[in-house]
């Protein structure tokens, strides 16, 4: 019996190893026989390495062909991939000596992943002539530690325009997600921002692309293919360069002047204005065209290209510094005062709540409901008779609080019993038309919407509230709209563009920032950037004729305007302009200015027209700080590169 079991132990033994053998007969005869040319073909592409290098990258030059920003080859120390622990030991403090940087700097470069390691590592980029020749005459020093030339990204003036401009830094994994069908390498810079962003594709050209096969310890056997680089593309703006430094120099003048004023209106009387942050634009009427686009406080746009230092980032975010990284022009979001009283003339003699001739009597205040409510006059003056035309001139309030009453009785079935939400809406649906409560379409990141106020909103803002009155639309609300503020919210862009269309005759246009797309040099023009309408707003124009001579008035040389005084002596094209003096809780005023430079140019030529709009964070009154900001500018349309300095002047009244 024993025996028995022993022998069909063996047995069973026996064919489990001849299974095992077959088995691992099979699989050998697979990967030899049949797999053979699967795996040679993964075995050759694992010692293939590609390896990508940025080509130069293209121009961004102005409307006039200046060049804005450029590509340079400057010196750059770099450190071969083949350093020794003991070369690098010795080397790494004296390099860090050589070049004023930490051993912790060096060595953060060294380690970093972001580098291909096939390449060599570059520690830093322009370096002095003095250094580069210290370094190079000590090859005994620094072994495996080269001097080369390599491309930077160059903003002559880093200050200018770096809102619009954007910049470049080391790409990361999201900007890959954006461009999925671009090769970058982990080393490669991007446009972050801005044109830079924009035009990432056009300006970037093609890296050259150089592939290798290597041994089983990633040394170099042989070179398989290399592909040379190919320039990127220049980009045309349609910014005029001297304009935008003029623009940007006037806003820092005037916003320096405003800190020195005194307020003397009710709210915070006799304390210096603050003048935290502006904005300034100028647009080409006729198309759209930026002409240009300034922000302030602002900041330089050449130091984000290496690598910001980190101390440096964090004062640039501490909101002391009064937030230099926001764009004003499409993010900041204010009330534009009585600039917005343009839109509600435009609505009033649309609905017909008002005839261009009506004269109302303004004895510097008015009141509405029951109990009455008084609404007063800018420093409480009287402008006694006011037509359109003059209520434009002198700014006021009266006359079109009365009309945001007229128009809340609409509303209110005070009228013909039923409401008349087109009527009682007029104001909104003008806003809405010239393009307010939406994206301009400019093409820049994070652009703001702002807000046009209706009870509706009321409702959203006051859901909460045991006030029924929070949720319904006032009399109070109708009129603080009609001279721009209460809840409306607009960024100065916006402003910009309603402007535009209202003075070409109703064509509202997306602002263009480019022109087109040229061949490296600027020499041949590859694209047109096409001129983007997006619509025609209803706009009459018996309408507009009856506005405009009150637009005129207002910044009317030695004239009674509340601009007059800001253009006292001023000589040149044209100016019909509105300002602002916008209330903001907790803060001192805005103040705001919008102009249309050549309002009626001679039909069927190509005179210039242009739009500028200035607006102040707590600068004050409109007609004593964003109106002299706005007059220097207009002088550098007129022709003058260096116009005298911004003057401001005291205006009691917007």
């Amino acid at each position: 019996m024993n025996s028995t079991n022993s022998h069909s132990r063996l047995a069973i033994v026996g064919v489990v190893i001849i299974s095992l053998f077959s088995v691992l007969f099979i699989r050998l005869w697979f990967l030899q026989v049949v797999s053979t040319d699967t795996y040679a073909a993964e075995t050759k592409a694992n010692r293939i390495r590609v390896i990508s290098e940025p080509a130069i990258r293209g121009n961004i030059l102005d409307r006039n062909g200046k060049v804005i920003v450029k590509s340079e080859l400057v010196n750059s120390v770099q450190v071969r991939r083949g350093i020794t622990d003991q070369e690098r030991k010795a080397v790494v403090p004296r390099l860090a000596k050589a070049i004023g940087k930490s051993k912790k700097y060096v060595n953060n470069r060294l380690d970093s992943v972001k580098f291909s390691p096939y390449q060599p590592v570059p520690i830093i980029t322009n370096v002095p002539y003095d250094t580069l020749v210290y370094i190079k005459e000590r090859p005994e020093l620094f072994p495996k530690v080269d001097v080369v030339r390599r491309s930077v990204r160059v903003y002559p003036d880093g200050s200018i325009a770096p809102h619009l401009l954007g910049y470049v830094a080391a790409i990361n994994k999201e900007d890959q997600k954006l461009f999925p069908d671009d090769k970058y390498g982990p080393e490669e810079n991007i446009g972050k921002d801005g044109i830079e962003r924009m035009f990432e594709t056009e300006l970037r050209g093609k890296p050259r692309e150089r592939k290798f096969e290597v041994d089983s310890r990633g040394r170099l056997i042989r070179v398989l293919k290399d592909q040379p680089a190919v320039v990127g593309n220049d980009v045309q703006l349609t910014v005029d360069l001297d304009v935008q430094r003029v623009a940007q120099e006037s806003l820092e003048q005037g916003m320096r002047a405003a800190g020195g004023l005194k307020n003397t209106g009710e709210k915070r009387r006799y304390e210096n204005f603050k003048a935290s942050g502006g904005a300034a634009i100028v647009l080409d009427a006729r198309d759209g065209s930026v002409v240009a686009l300034a922000s302030a406080p602002t900041f330089d746009v050449s130091r984000f290209t290496d690598g910001i230092p980190i101390e440096e980032y964090a004062k640039i975010k501490d909101p002391a510094s009064n937030f230099p990284l926001l764009n004003r022009p499409i993010q900041g979001q204010y009330a534009p005062g009585s600039t917005w009283k343009l839109f509600t003339s435009i609505a009033a003699l649309e609905s017909g709540v008002v005839t261009p001739e009506e004269v109302i009597y303004d004895r510097g205040f008015v009141e509405f409901g029951n109990p009455p409510q008084r609404f007063n006059n800018a420093q409480k003056q009287a402008h006694g008779a006011v037509t359109l035309e003059s209520a434009l001139t002198v700014s006021s309030d009266v006359y079109y609080y009365t009309m945001g009453f007229r128009f809340w009785k609409y509303f209110s079935n005070r009228n013909t019993g039923s409401k008349n939400l087109e009527k009682g809406y007029a104001v909104q649906g003008v806003a809405k038309r010239f393009g307010f409560g939406q994206p301009t379409g400019i093409g820049l990141a994070n652009e703001a919407t702002g807000r046009i106020p209706d009870e509706s909103l009321k409702i959203k803002f006051n859901s909460q509230s045991p006030d029924p009155f929070a949720k319904e639309w006032l009399p109070g609300d109708s009129a603080n709209l009609s001279v721009g503020q209460g809840d409306l919210l607009v960024t100065p862009l916006q402003e910009a563009v309603a402007y535009s269309a209202f003075a070409n005759g109703g064509t509202l246009y997306s602002p263009r920032l480019a022109k087109a797309v040229l061949s490296p040099g600027g020499e041949t023009i590859l694209r047109k950037l096409p001129i983007e309408k997006r619509g025609q707003v209803k706009l009459t124009t018996a309408i507009r004729d009856a506005i405009m001579p009150g637009l005129i008035g207002a910044s009317l040389p030695n004239g009674n305007g509340t601009a007059s005084g800001a253009f006292a002596g001023y000589q040149g094209m044209e100016v019909a302009g509105k300002t602002g003096t916008a209330q903001v809780n907790n803060k001192q005023d805005t103040s705001v200015y919008a102009a249309i430079v050549n309002p009626n140019p001679a039909p069927d030529t190509d005179q210039p027209q242009y739009v500028v709009v200035v607006f102040v964070e707590q600068g004050g009154n409109g007609g004593s700080v964003a109106a002299p900001i706005a007059r220097r500018i207009i002088e550098s349309l007129n022709g003058n590169p260096n116009p005298a300095p911004v003057r401001l002047v005291y205006n009691k009244n917007d």
